[in-house]
């Protein structure tokens, strides 16, 4: 880094003058005061009414502006009596000492007062111009009140005036000039350190306290005087804000101390041109405001313009150790006729060139021709990265695909291009950022490849499945018919209308026709199965009686096996149990749960069936003391043809639709279904059925077919408390 480079790199901000400074610092700054006045006074001619207020009223505006709230009366009271004496100890009666003792206060209360109106801290600055045209300001008006409190007081005493208007001005001027030349030195303002060296500002110093003697020694050269005012531009910019300050009070001590011994063009003016005092003074008090208003604001404005470039140069080299960190991502920027001007090491791994070789020439050379071209035509510009990324930014095209070869291999770039302009919205030239997405994009094209055969897979079993539904429902279809035939014709010989049967062909026919019987629950089972799936069932649907549906399930069932050793109990309510529903289709799944648990349940075990009546759904439950069903194996009871391994191991008959034509069913009604069981310890079913069919799905049903229940219903067998036991 270079020397300006780390000197720019320490600007700072001054630590902001504290308000509070301690008893010590504030009785120091007291004693100033009134050593200031003591020796301010002897600068002017023993007739003059107008004493100066160089340098206690800078002093004083200073002292208040870094006193504590809470201790201003005691400073403002220190300061008021210590200016009343050394009116006093000079001269002045009492009533014109404490006039003008008042006049100088006030004026630095008015001027603190206006630099920290509407502050928030509460703090006076002079870090940016704004600062110092409210310094000025703020000076300017402490120092009219201060000049109108002199004449004032001047008037009011009765001391003789010859001319109020130069009492005025000879009093505001001196109060401005003190304010000027001290008042910045107790505000919180930036830092920079100087950009000479020690010895270059040890010769500023030497030359322009040199200048200000040589100006204000000679008598006859007044023109002379305006030879201190390039020195200051040398501190401004070449020294810093704090030195600058201290520079102006030296010029003011050293003029104002060799014009009072006599010497210099303004004491000669005076002199020749036997001017009175006050006009003679304010030359002086003009000679030290030119210098404040020409040092300071040069100087502020020379800080602020360094901190800014120093902020701006530690920001880009912030930047640029960023992006040379990033070395997973290339970066490249260009000027705006395309030469490159950065080139981290992130663009050496990914283009396989250092950057001392692409740096100040195109980066065309970084891709192939037809690569090149192929971006060219897809924004209409000629085959040139700059015109490429003029054209893309233009065109909104921020993000593509770049193919670059390292080696003998291409890899894929996904590259951003970004526009850079400058503090007036011109452009200033391109940034690029790549990344290497090769990897990324052959894990994208293989995933794309098999999902692809996954979707092909899938239209394969659709099909599939679709061929096997067609199949099943053709295939039971035509089996229907033939066994349908076998059943009738095995009724005709059991009914002996072709002869009286043996005992061993009744045995045989009876084979027959339960093997017909179950063949045939087998078919309508597959039939409606291919019903549910192609969406083709159609409920009739009508009001009904919950109890006489699952009491004639239960009875058709039971009568099937009276060999069983069973105890089968049905409970049912006192009172109707009315529904909307198709009355087969909950036969139907009744009949499926009671015989699922009447087959899975040994001889000894016992059977119950139950109807229980809610306000907005019933319930039906079919319980049993069977077998039961494993915990992993529930989860899978509603699947097509699913047998648990407990039922293939003891052989029980069965083909693993029943569960599944119940949910069917139950969920057309817009019910629900649940298992609870445990090995060993049974199965209990739960059936919930609403009140009412949801709209959602009796939309999809044949409309309803209004059978309402005009008188109460039976009570099924059992008696009235709505038990029945049927036969085992």
């Amino acid at each position: 880094m270079s020397t300006t480079s780390a000197r720019r790199s320490r600007a700072r901000f001054a630590p902001p003058v504290p308000v509070t400074h301690g008893t010590p610092r504030r009785v120091l700054l007291l004693l100033a005061v009134l050593l200031g006045a003591l020796a301010g006074m002897q600068t002017v001619a023993a007739d003059s009414l107008t004493p100066t207020v160089w340098p206690p009223a800078g002093l004083a505006a200073g002292l208040y502006l870094t006193t504590p709230p809470r201790r201003r009366p005691h400073v403002l009271a220190a300061l008021l009596g210590l200016l009343v004496l050394a009116h006093l100890l000079d001269g002045a009666g009492g009533g014109v000492s404490l006039g003008l003792g008042v006049s100088t206060v006030l004026g630095a209360v008015v001027t603190e007062t206006l630099l920290v109106a509407r502050r928030p801290d509460g703090r006076a600055r002079l870090r940016d111009q704004g600062d110092v045209s409210r310094m000025i300001g703020a000076i300017a008006v402490g120092s009219a009140v201060a000049g109108a409190g002199w004449v004032t007081t001047l008037l009011l005493t009765g001391a003789p005036v010859e001319s109020t208007w130069r009492v005025a001005l000879a009093a505001g001027g001196a109060h401005a000039a003190a304010a000027v030349v001290l008042v910045p030195l107790f505000l919180d303002k930036l830092e920079f350190q100087a950009l000479a060296s020690t010895g270059e500002r040890a010769v500023q110093l030497a030359l322009t306290v040199g200048t200000t003697v040589a100006v204000f020694v000679p008598t006859d050269l007044p023109q002379l005087i305006f030879a201190v005012m390039p020195m200051f531009t040398w501190h401004a910019f070449r020294g810093s804000l704090r030195e600058s300050m201290v520079v102006l009070v030296v010029v003011a001590v050293v003029s104002t101390t060799l014009t009072t011994a006599g010497l210099g063009p303004v004491a000669a003016a005076g002199a020749l041109l036997d001017l009175p005092p006050e006009v003679s003074l304010g030359v002086l008090q003009l000679f030290l405001l030119d210098c404040g208003l020409i040092l300071l604001p040069l100087s502020v404005m020379v800080t602020q313009q360094r901190v800014a470039t120093a902020c701006a140069e530690q920001e880009r080299e912030t930047m640029i150790r960023l992006v040379d960190a990033a070395t997973g991502t290339a970066v490249v920027a260009t000027a705006a006729d395309g030469t490159v001007t950065l080139f981290n090491p992130g663009a050496a791994a990914v283009f396989g060139r250092r950057a001392d070789e692409v740096v100040g020439c195109r980066p065309d050379a970084l891709f192939a021709e037809e690569e090149l071209r192929r971006h060219a035509d897809a924004v209409g510009a000629a085959p040139v990265f700059a015109d490429i990324c003029r054209a893309s930014v233009a065109q909104g095209v921020r993000d593509a695909h770049w193919r670059v070869r390292r080696g003998e291999e291409e890899r894929i770039l996904r590259m951003t291009l970004t526009a850079v302009p400058d503090s007036l919205g011109g452009l200033t030239g391109y940034l690029a950022t790549a990344e290497d997405v090769t990897d990324r994009e052959r894990a994208h094209r293989s995933l794309l490849a098999t999902l692809e055969a996954e979707r092909e897979a899938v239209e394969r079993l659709s099909a599939l499945e679709r061929t096997k539904t067609e199949l099943v429902a053709t295939v039971s279809h035509e089996l229907r018919t033939p066994i349908t035939s076998i059943l009738g014709f095995a009724e005709v010989l059991e009914d002996g209308d072709v002869g009286e049967l043996t005992g061993p062909q009744r045995a045989v026919l009876t084979r027959i026709s339960s093997n017909s019987r179950r063949l045939s629950a087998l078919v309508e089972d597959l039939l409606m199965l291919s019903s549910v799936e192609e969406a083709t069932v159609r409920l009739q649907v009508e009001r009904l009686d919950l109890r006489d549906v699952v009491a004639r399930a239960s009875a058709a069932v039971v009568d099937c096996v009276p060999e069983r050793s069973l105890d089968v109990a049905l409970h049912l309510p006192p009172g109707p149990v009315e529904l909307s529903g198709d009355a087969v289709k909950l036969e139907r799944a009744v009949t499926n749960l009671v015989s699922n648990a009447l087959k899975f349940t040994p001889d000894g075990g016992a059977v119950t069936v139950a109807v229980e009546r809610g306000a907005d759904e019933h319930v039906v439950v079919v319980s049993d003391t069977g077998i039961g069903i494993a915990q992993e194996e529930q989860a899978q009871l509603f699947t097509r043809f699913f047998r648990s391994a407990e039922a293939n191991l003891r052989a029980i008959q069965g083909t693993g639709l029943g569960l599944s034509i119940v949910q069917a069913i139950v969920e057309l009604h817009g019910g629900r279904v649940g298992v609870d069981s445990a090995p060993g310890v049974g199965t209990t079913v739960t059936v919930v059925l609403p009140l009412v069919m949801p709209s959602t799905v009796s939309s999809a049903v044949s409309p309803a077919v209004s059978s309402p229940l005009g008188a109460p219903a039976s009570e099924p067998a059992g008696g009235g408390e709505g038990l029945a036991v049927l036969p085992t």
